[in-house]
């Protein structure tokens, strides 16, 4: 093979070379993949049978209405009898119901003036959609026990019937059985009682506060 031959090939796989980078350099580059779809998380990944049911156990509803019908400004007179037998100690104060959490729960902010000081109590009522009942908590700055219960309301619509666990620091018991009621009489009052056993079982009511709105 003469150079002169030699380099003719050299030449012409030069322009092959050339000629394919050229092609390559027309030829449009394929459109890159779709990026996946992110990954739904939360609540959005819920299929919606799962959110209809978390919403009716979380949500207010007809329950906590019938509660938000206490809320405002009122006087009250409280009543203690301290044995069946006994006349009833009684004196005068105020409450201020509001609802709170959106409409899940009564807030109960109560005072009364007791042997010349006055005290001050807490309460919560609520409905637990799960549970289907009723709730109810308080607490007071004469005692640091919290009361706490559990109840329905009954076929009339007005009354609701908590059962409450109360500890008896002097008698020595613990846990032992209330009934707590919250009987709405009209628009303008209602009373909160509470009720303790005999021996025998029969009933005699502890406690009495009727409220009278402003």
């Amino acid at each position: 093979m003469t150079k002169g031959f030699a380099g003719v090939l050299a030449l012409c796989a030069a322009c092959t070379l050339l000629g394919a980078d050229a092609l390559a350099a027309k030829k449009p580059k394929p459109d890159p993949a779709p990026a996946a779809a992110a990954p739904r998380t939360g609540v959005d990944s819920l299929p919606q049978t799962v959110v209809d049911e978390m919403t009716r156990y979380t949500s207010p509803g007809p329950q906590h209405q019938w509660l938000s019908g206490f809320a405002g400004t009122w006087t009250t007179r409280t009543r203690v009898l301290e044995n069946p037998e006994a006349k009833p100690v009684e004196f005068s104060g105020g409450a201020e119901y509001r609802m709170i959490l959106g409409g899940r729960f009564l807030e109960l902010e109560s005072h009364a003036e007791v042997n010349g000081n006055e005290s001050h109590g807490l309460g919560f009522y609520g409905y637990d959609s799960f549970k289907e009942k009723y709730s109810f908590y308080f607490i007071h700055d004469g005692e640091t026990q919290a009361l706490t219960g559990l109840g329905d309301r009954d076929s009339t619509g007005a009354t609701v019937t908590f059962a409450v666990a109360m500890d008896m620091p002097m008698a020595g018991e613990h846990g032992k059985p209330i009934r707590a009621v919250l009987r709405r009489v009209s628009g303008n009052r209602h009373v909160f009682e509470m009720y303790e056993k005999y021996v025998d079982d029969r009933e005699w009511k502890v406690l009495e506060i009727t409220y009278e709105r402003h």
